[in-house]
């Protein structure tokens, strides 16, 4: 449902994000026939799955790729306490589940990100189960350090809310329930807020300057591999 090309957008120095070469999905258990067929002409080489054990056994990947499990350094938060009420509350949940991936697994987002700079790794797919949270601060975070403004990194994050609808997201939305959470916190868990992300990015930018400060810094990437990084994916 969230299968998407991170080419296209346009970067601060006036060029743009190239086509092909690097993909955001939710989870790929659910690829049909024909969408294997379309994969195919991808050319893909690397897939990282941001997903847990537990999520890769449930739904394996119709093809290997590789597990890069990103909140198993940080634990699982709960959303709202298993309390939340109120819409908010299940925003609020996500903008700390952003920001707790930001800063509880910086080195693996640079070696993650390391990886996507090294030519032989791409085209490449990264993805999780809804393709919002963990692969959306993945891509986030990719996107900044090519030099893509704030505001287009925003619109990329929303548009998981166009591809992937509440009738996609039913079991999902179940689950949050059982755990406690009333159905407007629920539904809102399941949403893309915008300001979620930009409130996670915001705490980036009070802690450590920028993202590109952030990559070199807590995230241990080799400023050459940003370097590498913004030469194959900026054209």
């Amino acid at each position: 449902m969230n299968f998407r090309d991170l080419g296209g957008y346009p970067t601060r120095d006036g060029r743009s994000t190239r086509w092909g070469l690097m993909f955001r999905a939710d989870a790929l258990a659910g690829m049909t026939a024909a969408d294997l067929v379309v994969y195919e002409t991808l050319s893909v080489r690397s897939v990282y799955d941001l997903r847990g054990d537990a999520e890769r056994q449930a739904r394996p990947d119709p093809f290997p790729s590789e597990a890069r499990p990103l909140i198993a350094g940080i634990g699982t938060p709960t959303p709202a306490g298993r309390t939340g009420r109120t819409a908010r509350d299940g925003e609020g949940f996500l903008r700390d589940l952003y920001q707790g991936m930001l800063e509880g697994a910086a080195p693996y987002l640079g070696r993650l990100l390391t990886d996507f700079a090294d030519p032989p790794h791409l085209p490449a797919v990264v993805h999780c189960t809804g393709g919002k949270d963990r692969t959306g601060v993945v891509a986030a975070v990719l996107l900044e350090a090519l030099g893509v403004p704030r505001e287009v990194v925003l619109d990329d994050y929303e548009l998981t809310s166009r591809y992937r609808r509440r009738e996609h997201q039913a079991s999902s939305f179940e689950t949050l329930l059982a755990a406690g959470l009333a159905p407007e916190a629920a539904g809102a868990v399941l949403g893309a807020p915008r300001w979620a992300m930009a409130d996670a990015l915001g705490w980036v930018d009070r802690d450590h300057g920028d993202v590109a400060a952030y990559l070199t810094g807590p995230a241990g990437m080799d400023p050459e591999a940003v370097a590498r990084l913004r030469d194959l994916l900026v054209g």
